[in-house]
């Protein structure tokens, strides 16, 4: 705990990847957990990790801000969300709050990116994921509604693991478009990614699958990543030579749904959400709320509730016409992203790539394979069929240890 809290000290001025720590708290907690561990009394997978959580996360004991000046004063959190609560009784320690974006839209937060502090680190989970990256914890929490998970683990040149939407409590959660939100894990490596959430998901199994031998390894084919750069696309070809590598065929196949559909699907289902949801801010001064929030808001409370009912049944059926096609044990790979992270801290970058993923709803993982000519991070997805997060994690922890390829940058 020392060490990390070290690194902070290093870091936070320029990087500014954390919004509030307690490190008395914090090393006090962890004076505890080494005499449990002492006694070989382990409160769970996680004992005595350090966890940083985005900052629209209740937390006992810390501001809740959503990175909104409308909310500077407010009294510290007297509750627990329910993610918290099971890191807590995995044996984890929350360290501190880390840097969001507006209410998790994309009025951006004052996080960088560790790789180079001129570009973002991606949005809405940016702290969340520079934190990890700058070596200041190793495990963090962001939540997903378009691609808040997956991009800044790509742009940041680390690893996460979105859980299928809807299969994790957001209890304690500001909700943003609770058809989509979902709290996700940012680790060093997909191995310590898929970990923290084997950690708080019930996964105990002592005798993971270990046969993954008739994986159906599918690279899906869209329209949408036309404009993705070479590099990006070298990606793509050397997770394919990768598998290919460990013994495992590899079919190109053409979505059965057009991405674009999905990405518009999702656009609309969340706008409507999130008009609804956060509704009560329109109550604040205009000038205490971020000008892309408010404009989404009022958008949002313009769509018709009937229309809004025909997205979701529209999506539903393009969900099943999408995975019908494919076997349950099959295994996605997709670019994460066109290009790596742009220069700048007013976006927080694309998520077009991710955004079908997501409302989709199954379990993606984000895998940094390689640094692009302009020296910052790119990566693929790996993705799987709703309700198949098990099956993903333990995939991905055995193919991180059977190929070097998988196990992350060495940075």
């Amino acid at each position: 705990m020392n060490a990390y809290i070290e690194q902070i000290d290093y870091t936070q001025s320029h990087i500014q990847q954390w919004k509030s720590y307690d490190f008395d708290q914090a090393l006090e907690a962890a004076k505890i957990r080494e005499k449990q561990a002492v006694n070989n009394n382990i409160l769970g997978p996680l004992h005595g990790i350090p966890v940083g959580i985005k900052d629209i996360i209740h937390v006992e004991g810390f501001k809740t801000e959503f990175n909104s000046k409308a909310f500077k004063e407010v009294e510290s959190s007297k509750y627990d969300s329910e993610i918290v609560l099971a890191l807590k009784s995995a044996g984890a320690i929350i360290l501190g709050k880390t840097h969001t974006t507006e209410f998790a839209f994309y009025d951006p937060s004052p996080a960088r990116n560790p790789y180079n502090r001129e570009h973002t680190p991606g949005g809405s989970s940016s702290g969340s994921g520079s934190s990890v990256a700058s070596g200041t914890v190793p495990l963090s929490i962001g939540t997903q509604t378009m691609a808040s998970v997956n991009r800044p683990a790509i742009y940041c040149g680390i690893a996460a693991f979105k859980p299928t939407n809807g299969s994790l409590s957001t209890y304690g959660i500001s909700p943003l478009a609770p058809t989509f939100d979902t709290p996700g894990f940012y680790g060093w490596s997909i191995t310590d990614a898929s970990h923290a959430y084997d950690s708080v998901s019930l996964n105990f199994s002592t005798k993971e699958n270990t046969d993954f031998s008739d994986v159906n390894i599918i690279i899906i084919n869209d329209d949408l990543t036309n404009d993705m750069t070479s590099c990006v696309s070298d990606q793509i070809k050397n997770t394919k030579n990768a598998f290919q590598d460990l013994g495992y065929k590899i079919e190109n196949i053409k979505s059965p749904v057009p991405l674009n559909d999905l990405i518009k699907l999702h656009w609309d289902i969340m706008i409507y959400e999130t008009g609804k949801n956060l509704e009560f801010l329109l109550a604040h001064p205009k000038e205490l709320i971020g000008k892309r929030l408010l404009e989404i808001i009022n958008q949002g409370l313009r769509i018709k509730k009937e229309d809004y009912i025909s997205f979701r049944s529209e999506l539903i059926k393009q969900t099943y016409n999408f995975f019908s096609k494919f076997d349950k044990k099959s295994i996605f790979i997709f670019p994460a992203i066109p290009d790596s992270a742009p220069i700048g801290l007013e976006s927080t970058g694309q998520p077009k790539y991710i955004a079908p993923w997501t409302a989709l709803s199954g379990p993606i993982v984000s895998c940094s394979t390689g640094i692009d000519k302009k020296n910052m991070p790119v990566g693929i997805l790996l993705c799987a069929h709703p309700k198949s997060d098990f099956f993903l994690s333990n995939f991905c922890k055995q193919l991180a240890n059977k190929s070097s390829f998988f196990a992350g940058l060495n940075t």
